[in-house]
């Protein structure tokens, strides 16, 4: 419960942020917005990495007949197996369009360049790496 709320207040202090940032660009706000979508590129690329390194460990394993590692498969589950629900799908889209064009506003043009790419290359990855898995015939939910 705790979690929850706290995610709440976070969600609602970013969306306040992005509608202060929107309305007036040239303030100190865009600095924390910026910060918000270097922070998620750093968190695309890392979830990226570390679920491909995951997965190639997954393969090699379940190929090799060795025990899986627990810590291992939680990160593989974390990064391809999650399925939010359409409102966190929905409320996510909104919040990258929010800091999209509020640093497309601002001038911080490479910096939601960045963005964009790091969040592509995170869904791209995902897609490649479930369908990977299931076309060897392994239901991602069954692991």
């Amino acid at each position: 419960m705790k979690q929850h709320i706290t995610s709440l207040i976070f969600d609602f202090l970013l969306t306040l942020m992005l509608f202060m940032g929107l309305t007036n660009p040239q303030s100190v706000v865009v600095n924390f917005v910026a910060v918000w979508a270097l922070f998620g590129c750093l968190v695309c690329i890392a979830a990226s990495i570390a679920g491909v390194a995951a997965f190639e460990h997954w393969q090699g394993s379940r190929q090799k007949g060795i025990p899986l590692n627990d810590a291992v498969m939680k990160i593989f589950r974390f990064v391809f197996c999650r399925k939010s629900s359409p409102l966190r799908r929905f409320w996510s889209l909104l919040i990258f369009a929010g800091v999209f064009s509020c640093l497309v506003g601002a001038g911080w043009v490479f910096t939601a360049l960045l963005y964009l790419i790091c969040v592509l290359v995170l869904n791209t990855v995902r897609t490649a790496y479930r369908q990977r898995i299931e076309g060897e015939g392994m239901c991602p939910d069954s692991l």
